[in-house]
């Protein structure tokens, strides 16, 4: 982007701005951090929680038709307890998903990373920009 640098016409004018833009940068690389640490947090949770999903689906089947062959008693009352456990847990990790706290979560951090990553380059532009006002400026 072009900025309007020739409405600095001192070099205080210049020094103003390029402090307040490297303010902006020195944010904006905080926040890139953040996001980056989150996004890394929720990806190898989101990963987890699909895998731990995939792992209690493969429980549940083989138990569901276990069940459903055992006569009714004791055993059998057993195993629908377990597998209504396993049930609540999977769907507890799926809510959570639909919820954004999974691959959806871990999509938005990448997003906003993007974002504030084009944003830094934006203020590093600006600050060329101003340093070359600057030095094209007499003293």
């Amino acid at each position: 982007m072009n900025y309007p640098v020739e409405l600095l016409l001192t070099r205080a004018d210049c020094d103003a701005v390029k402090a307040d833009t490297q303010e902006d940068i020195e944010r904006t690389e905080f926040r890139i951090a953040a996001t980056t640490r989150s996004a890394t947090l929720q990806t190898n949770e989101a990963t987890a929680d699909s895998a731990e999903i995939s792992s209690l689906t493969d429980q549940i089947a083989p138990l569901e038709t276990r069940v459903a062959a055992m006569p009714l008693g004791d055993a059998r009352t057993k195993e629908e307890i377990r597998l209504r456990g396993l049930k609540r847990d999977r769907e507890k990790l799926q809510d959570e998903q639909l919820g954004g706290q999974g691959g959806r979560g871990a999509f938005r951090r990448s997003r906003e990373l993007d974002a504030a990553q084009r944003q830094l380059a934006g203020y590093q532009d600006c600050l060329a920009q101003v340093q070359v006002r600057h030095d094209g400026l007499p003293a």
